[in-house]
């Protein structure tokens, strides 16, 4: 998420009035130091082009996790290979567009990340920046889940269109969304007569499932990506604070920087791996509830069925199904969200404080 990069403002905060000049460098570029106007243009272009370079990871993520056991890829690369060679490159972005509203949860969700941060610590008085992060970025998460699960719902039916009895099985139920379409995966692969490109498929798929299941299909498993998505980003900024605070010591320099010389450099780097290993640590402590929103979405379970077929078809493996691609596409997603989003704002900083930030 866009706003997973955001530096905790409990770290230090150079207050200065810019009609003076203070000797204080600006560590921590809050939203009042920027200017938004410049902000909001180049964090969407950073979030879309971010997402556009990780997707096929995410659609191989989801292949792999739909999949029974091993019966379509033996592992990450026999995914990767094995949908280029057959269903064309175009198929790693198959259900990409209908995901562009996330970029504008995304935007919400830095927006109440930050006003809950800041209530948080003057209201409720919580000082620790990882306790006021982890809870700021659990309330943040469940308002951007009305958009993220509809659209995830659709791009996920859109994903395995091409082969879907490999993925959904026989049952009537689990396939009805793809007997709507009215499409057999294994026909359509390389036909003449196959009419559904990239668009067209995404306004069938969402008029399938509408026929299906009214608007509440939009938000099947909603319960399920809440209890994915908040622990996620709990773990996240929990794990992000950790790791920021051991580099920290590492270098010598105390929690809140204070200890920082004034040409200190490195921050941004230090950020950002934080941000990489927070990724990692919290796909991999979340990969079972990724496994159980997935399946309830796609396969249209219940709860209790769904995690009785995990448990009899995958075993232990729950833990590790599609753990590989999730850790990758989360741990260099991180990297890049952060590195990116904290680059953009030292560069839309107001003209008052460009002489006082920190790289």
């Amino acid at each position: 998420m866009l706003a997973a990069s955001s530096s905790s403002r409990y770290e230090e905060r150079t207050e200065r009035n810019p009609a003076h000049k203070t000797e204080k460098q600006l560590h921590i570029v809050e939203w009042q130091h920027m200017d938004l106007y410049k902000f909001y243009p180049l964090a969407f272009l950073a979030s879309s082009s971010i997402r556009a370079i990780f997707y096929p990871l995410n659609l191989v993520k989801s292949r792999l996790q739909l999949q029974k056991q091993n019966n379509v890829y033996t592992g990450m690369r026999h995914a990767f290979s094995s949908v280029y060679k057959r269903e064309g490159f175009s198929a790693l972005y198959r259900g990409f567009w209908i995901t562009l509203p996330q970029i504008g949860a995304s935007c919400i969700y830095s927006t109440i990340y930050e006003k809950a941060r800041s209530v948080l610590h003057l209201r409720a008085n919580i000082e620790s920046p990882l306790l006021v992060s982890a809870l700021a970025g659990g309330i943040a998460s469940v308002s951007a889940q009305f958009i993220f699960v509809p659209t995830d719902i659709v791009s996920q039916h859109m994903m395995i269109y091409n082969n879907p009895k490999q993925f959904l099985g026989s049952s009537v139920n689990k396939a009805a969304i793809i007997n709507l379409l009215g499409i057999d995966g294994h026909k359509t692969i390389g036909s003449s007569r196959n009419y559904f490109t990239s668009s067209l498929l995404g306004l069938r798929v969402v008029k399938a499932i509408h026929k299906a299941d009214g608007i509440t299909g939009f938000y099947r498993g909603f319960f399920s990506s809440l209890l994915l998505y908040l622990p996620h980003s709990m773990c996240f900024w929990s794990a992000y604070y950790s790791w920021l605070g051991f580099f920290k010591r590492s270098f010598g320099i105390d929690s809140r920087i204070e200890s920082a010389p004034e040409n200190f450099r490195s921050l941004l780097a230090l950020q950002s791996i934080s941000g990489a290993l927070g990724g990692t640590t919290a796909a991999l402590c979340t990969n079972c509830l990724e496994l159980l929103r997935i399946r309830i979405q796609v396969h249209r379970t219940g709860y209790l069925e769904t995690i009785t077929r995990l448990y009899s078809e995958e075993g232990r493996n729950v833990f590790t199904k599609g753990l590989a691609p999730r850790m990758i596409n989360n741990g260099l997603q991180s990297f890049f969200v952060i590195t990116g989003y904290e680059t953009i704002k030292r560069l839309c900083v107001l003209p008052e404080y460009k002489n006082s930030i920190v790289w």
